[in-house]
């Protein structure tokens, strides 16, 4: 039986929402909301600095309320598993979150209620968290990140936008833990994962030129990439079947591109992170192909992009936490030789 940590702030109660209204209250034409919280801690961002102060402020604790699909997503999380709600909160504020959570759960099961600051002391077969630092510093077997305005520079680590995508993430878990490889059938979404510099695009070009399976390029809010641009007003707007954000830029894969050629009996190749895979998966016959070359190469590869000096910093900082996500994918290959990755990929359907 797997074990969860819950995270409570902006996990299951609205906390930044809160400590934005207040702001808003007290600072006239202040105009915040969470959309404007892009970091946690000192930014030089003064709404960022309005906002922040609130942060221990009684006010904004006493507000929170737990939502229904909060309450709805612990109780079918408990049936899956021990489930543990972990909360970082101040002392002279721990008897009235305990007292929320209470209310809210009245089953929950008062022992499993864990407060500290320092989560990465807890370790839990999973993890579900907003905070940056609680992620990249859990000792989780799958910590993942619950993606928020203020998380979203982080790239390469599980994440996922919602209750739903969370549900669909632990199922491809437990998937990857039982060494049952099948058969892909035709047609299938070949999903390609990886650290950036893993020749993703030049494998998904190799099997588009074998004919074996047509490429979809994803929308992307980066004018600089080899995808389809899209303004944010336009992303906010689109009805995506999965989108993920990697080094601060927005990705999304529409439906119709990918039904227009299994209608066909035509395979389609996607590059994506294992978060998209995954998502695509939950609809489609989805292989997930995990690609690697050496790090030296994929530095290399990273620090040689036309992109900038902070582009390159979040892709290079992801790289360890992407090349974890290997043991959640169907299939690796080696990609120093993108054609003999091909040539392999394709022998899968042939077993």
């Amino acid at each position: 039986m797997l074990t969860y940590g819950i995270d409570f702030d902006d996990v299951l109660a609205p906390f930044v929402s809160h400590a934005c209204d207040l702001a808003n209250e007290e600072h006239p034409g202040l105009d915040a909301s969470p959309k404007d919280v892009t970091c946690w801690g000192y930014s030089g961002n003064e709404k960022i600095e309005i906002v922040s102060k609130y942060y221990s402020d009684e006010r904004v604790f006493a507000r929170q309320q737990i939502p229904e699909s909060a309450k709805e997503f612990i109780h079918k999380l408990m049936k899956k598993g021990r489930v543990y709600i972990i909360t970082a909160v101040a002392p002279q504020f721990m008897a009235l979150r305990a007292a929320q959570i209470k209310e809210a759960f009245p089953d929950f099961p008062e022992e499993n209620i864990i407060m500290g600051a320092n989560k990465s002391l807890i370790q839990f077969d999973i993890t579900l968290d907003d905070g940056p630092n609680n992620i990249l510093k859990s000792c989780a077997r799958f910590p993942v990140l619950f993606r928020q305005p203020w998380n979203r520079s982080l790239s390469g680590m599980l994440s996922v936008n919602n209750y739903e995508e969370f549900f669909q993430l632990i199922e491809q878990i437990k998937s990857s833990l039982v060494e049952d490889k099948k058969i892909p059938q035709v047609p299938s979404v070949i999903a390609l994962v990886g650290p950036s510099g893993s020749n993703k695009g030049e494998l998904a070009a190799a099997l588009e030129k074998k004919a074996f399976a047509k490429r979809i390029f994803s929308y992307s809010t980066n004018l600089c990439f080899a995808h389809r641009y899209i303004s944010e007003a336009e992303f906010d707007s689109t009805d995506f079947i999965a989108q993920t954000v990697y080094a601060g830029t927005r990705y999304g894969i529409c439906k119709s591109d990918i039904e227009e050629h299994l209608s066909k009996t035509e395979n389609v190749t996607i590059v994506t992170d294992i978060c998209g895979a995954v998502a695509l998966k939950q609809t489609y016959p989805t292989l997930i192909i995990f690609c690697r070359r050496s790090r030296e190469q994929m530095i290399e590869c990273i620090l040689e992009k036309d992109i900038s000096n902070a582009e390159k910093k979040w892709r290079l900082l992801s790289m360890e936490n992407e090349l974890k996500n290997e043991n959640l994918c169907d299939y690796a290959v080696r990609t120093e030789n993108v054609t003999a990755a091909a040539d392999s990929i394709m022998l899968l359907f042939e077993k």
